[in-house]
């Protein structure tokens, strides 16, 4: 009798806890508004610049949004405020977002389909995509530009750095526009020094 008392007890205690138990809550990198009217036939044959998968760092590569405390070199990652897609799924869907707003036509896509459709490639190698609270939000990233033949035409690092408030709707809104402010700067040289139709 005192053993069925002990596990219906048990019992009890773990359903009341798995009841209480908070919700995760979960965000999206991309924000990109959805355009007025169809581009297909219009002037979506006229894409630049393939986008390659973007290499991210493994303390990136979770559900978790990392948090880089004060100290600068301890990070926390928090289980119940968590992207709603991976990170390098979606960092290239962005970039070409920023890149095509900035050029004013669908400029860059990310690279799906065979590379020959594009002119040129990009390449994106992420070091550093976190914020710290009542901070900063920083992205620290290494570019480079190839011709479709296989060409280097250009590489860069940009840095940028964005201040923070101390949510975690804060830190998605400040790495959001780092990711499109990383796009208008790749925009910026690809409208200086790219030419549409070269192989």
């Amino acid at each position: 009798m005192k053993k069925r008392f002990c596990l219906i007890f048990c019992l009890a205690v773990l359903t009341g806890a798995c009841g209480f138990s908070r919700p995760s809550t979960f965000y999206v990198l991309d924000n990109s508004v959805l355009p007025e009217q169809s581009v297909t036939l219009k002037n979506a044959d006229r894409i630049l610049i393939g986008i390659e998968p973007v290499f991210v760092p493994n303390y990136l590569e979770k559900p978790q949004i990392v948090i880089r405390q004060p100290d600068s070199v301890t990070l926390t990652a928090s289980e119940f405020n968590r992207w709603a897609e991976s990170l390098s799924d979606v960092l290239p869907r962005v970039l070409a977002a920023g890149i095509s707003e900035r050029m004013g036509y669908p400029a860059a896509k990310q690279i799906n389909l065979n590379r020959d459709l594009f002119p040129y490639r990009l390449f994106v190698e992420l070091l550093r995509f976190d914020a710290t609270f009542d901070k900063e939000a920083v992205l620290d990233a290494w570019w480079t530009i190839m011709s479709n033949s296989g060409n280097i035409l250009y590489r860069t690092r940009s840095t940028l750095v964005a201040p923070v408030d101390d949510t975690y709707a804060g830190v998605v809104r400040a790495e959001q526009q780092l990711l499109k402010d990383l796009g208008y700067a790749i925009a910026d040289y690809a409208s200086k020094n790219l030419k549409r139709g070269q192989k």
